[in-house]
């Protein structure tokens, strides 16, 4: 009777062992099946990320470099400017890591559209050009005792100081701005030739750079594929996946990339800037007009006031000699009466007349002198004007030049 249950107790273990064996078969078999169907969306997300990654750090080395990298030759990750058929990503250059070895990168280098240009020869583009002659700024010369204030002088000063780095530390490096003015130039004109074009022979947009990665099968499929088709090295971005074409790829359009960078707001501060550096220019050359026509009033003034002087001696003198003719007529009454009375009469008028020109004469030279008073305040006025129209285009040049050569720093 043991036996028989030890015999029983023994099948039943054996029963249950199999069935556990049954059940874990059946969970693994659905956990692998859950695990394929749910293998390839892990891994586009990741892929994703890696392109975007990959974006950031190109799109950094631009603003750090004024220009963008070039392709590496190999999977090395070093930057070959002059290997015209290097594919890979620079990741080594861009200080990425060696996981990003795999991703292909095109950047469009077509003739003066260069983006990857060497900014050591490039020439200075951006523009307006802040370096002009700003020539003719000075001082109107005064007259002796009327030299102009400590203020005008400082502020002419510093707007000659101004001028001065403008015109002799004229900005020879290529900065921002100028690859600015460069991928302008391929926005305006994205089709001329040698521009970088991703897609096939009957479907193509051009791009400023496209990044490729090869997807699941870790293999360059369609116009991706090294030797697939000469005329096309990157092919069409946003292609459907289908079971030979895996590929992921992420392409920046000339507009895109400018607006990425912040080219238009940047181009634009600065020729607003120089705009207004301008403009200060030319009110400051009317300025120095007006304040020439002030110093002219005090200098016609002047010369009125030495008039009436002139006016008030020449009353005096004939006030002295109406005086002195009736002095005389009143000494020859005499002698003839009925003529002295006629000539004392005449002599009176005489006076009267030379009074009243001497106390015009004193009027108009009190006039003369009160208009002069005024001509030097409005020269004092040009003064502090002056002051203010120096100063706002000093300002107005440093900003425009500072900005001018900040480039694309922040």
């Amino acid at each position: 009777m043991k036996r028989f249950l030890l015999h029983r107790e023994r099948g039943l273990s054996l029963v249950e062992l199999a069935v556990a064996m049954a059940v874990i078969g059946i969970l693994g078999v659905l956990v692998w099946r859950w695990v394929v169907s749910t293998r390839e969306p892990l891994q586009r997300p990741a892929m994703l990320a890696q392109l975007a990654e990959a974006q950031s750090a190109v799109e950094g080395f631009v603003l750090a470099n004024s220009t963008m990298p070039c392709p590496a030759s190999d999977a090395q990750g070093v930057q070959a400017c002059g290997d015209a058929d290097a594919v890979f990503l620079p990741w080594r250059t861009l200080g990425l890591g060696s996981q990003f070895n795999q991703i292909h990168y095109g950047v469009n280098r077509g003739g003066s559209m260069d983006l990857a240009l060497n900014t050591a020869t490039a020439p200075k583009l951006a523009s307006p050009d802040l370096y002009i002659e700003f020539t003719g700024l000075a001082v109107p010369a005064h007259q002796t005792g009327l030299t102009p204030s400590a203020g005008v002088t400082s502020a002419l000063a510093n707007a000659t100081s101004a001028i001065g780095r403008a015109k002799n530390t004229r900005r020879a490096v290529f900065n921002g701005l100028d690859w600015c003015a460069v991928l302008r130039q391929y926005a305006a004109n994205p089709t001329a030739t040698g521009a970088l074009s991703a897609g096939n022979a009957t479907d193509s947009i051009p791009v400023a750079y496209v990044l490729v990665h090869p997807g699941e099968n870790n293999r360059f499929d369609g116009n991706n594929a090294a030797g697939a088709n000469p005329a096309w090295k990157f092919d069409f971005p946003g292609r459907p996946q289908t079971h030979d074409f895996d590929d992921l790829s992420l392409a920046v359009g000339p507009s895109d990339l400018s607006a990425r960078i912040g080219c238009a707001a940047r181009l634009s501060e600065m020729q607003a800037a120089a705009q207004g550096a301008y403009a200060a220019y030319d009110t400051a050359r009317v300025m120095q007009e007006y304040w020439s026509l002030r110093l002219f009033d005090i200098t016609a003034s002047e010369s009125a006031v030495q008039s009436a002087e002139t006016g008030v001696a020449v009353a005096a003198m004939g006030l002295a000699l109406a005086t002195a003719g009736g002095v005389l007529s009143i000494a020859s009454a005499a002698n003839t009466e009925g003529v002295t009375a006629f000539t004392v009469a005449i002599a009176a008028v005489n006076l009267g007349a030379s009074i009243a020109e001497t106390v015009l004469a004193a009027q108009a030279l009190d006039e003369a002198k009160a208009a002069l008073e005024v001509s030097r305040q409005k020269r004092l006025a040009a003064d502090t004007y002056a002051i203010q129209v120096y100063e706002s285009f000093t300002n107005a040049l440093t900003d425009a030049i500072n900005l001018d050569e900040k480039g694309l720093n922040p």
